[in-house]
């Protein structure tokens, strides 16, 4: 915990370091949607709509990922009273509820056309929903309380349980039948997805993870010179 806690302080020190990945996200991202849009070959069933699939995937699986990061987080702050990781869970909160709203966005526009409808209570997209709303619960609870000591404790409780979720999203198109595909990236027989489409999605998962991490990082700075005005001023 303590190599994380001084890994997590680095990065926040680093303003070099921390435009370096900002622009290597950029780089990435924008590279990676340019050639997407521009020589990727069209679906045979779904043609260029597919390719609105090359930012839905990622940003979900950042989501998740994120998500795991905070109920992570809430754990060691609520064992170990580690305050750092506390404002970690707080600061990823706030990018995780972004990163859920373009998944949720870019995964309507495409239903639109493939299922005829913006919307449809399919496990998947309704679990998705909860996940967004665990979320923004998470955040209004930490600014409900005037204790913001009880107040960082619920929420990091409400973020431990609503991780129960994240599995149900995982499991969703497996357990249920579905409108949703099912799972062609982590599966037990390995990808069922052409590399052609794979790679892709790796390239802008990774895009999309730096700049959510920049981002978190960034928030973070931010929390801790907040922090210490406060004290100032009292």
């Amino acid at each position: 915990m303590k190599l994380l806690n001084n890994i997590i302080k680095f990065f926040v020190k680093s303003n070099f370091l921390l435009s370096f990945l900002f622009f290597l996200a950029a780089i990435l991202i924008i590279t990676n949607l340019f050639l997407v849009f521009k020589y990727f070959p069209e679906d045979y069933l779904q043609g260029n709509l597919v390719k609105i699939m090359y930012t839905h995937v990622p940003f979900a699986w950042v989501s998740m990922l994120l998500y795991s990061a905070i109920a992570i987080s809430s754990i060691i702050f609520l064992i170990k009273e580690a305050a750092l990781f506390d404002i970690l869970a707080k600061s990823s909160a706030y990018v995780l509820l972004g990163a859920i709203g373009v998944t949720l966005l870019t995964g309507s526009i495409w239903g639109k056309p493939a299922w005829g409808t913006w919307w449809v209570w399919d496990a998947r997209l309704t679990s998705i929903l909860i996940l967004f709303f665990i979320t923004l619960s998470y955040i209004l609870v930490r600014s409900t309380f005037y204790n913001e000591e009880l107040g960082a404790r619920i929420a990091a409780i409400t973020a431990i349980v609503g991780f129960l979720n994240v599995p149900i999203i995982k499991f969703s198109v497996d357990f249920w039948g579905t409108l949703h595909q099912k799972s062609t990236f982590f599966r037990a027989g390995g990808p069922s997805i052409h590399p052609l489409m794979m790679y892709p999605n790796i390239i802008m998962f990774f895009g999309v993870l730096i700049l959510v991490s920049v981002t978190i990082i960034s928030r973070i700075k931010l929390e801790i010179i907040v922090k210490r005005l406060n004290r100032i001023e009292l």
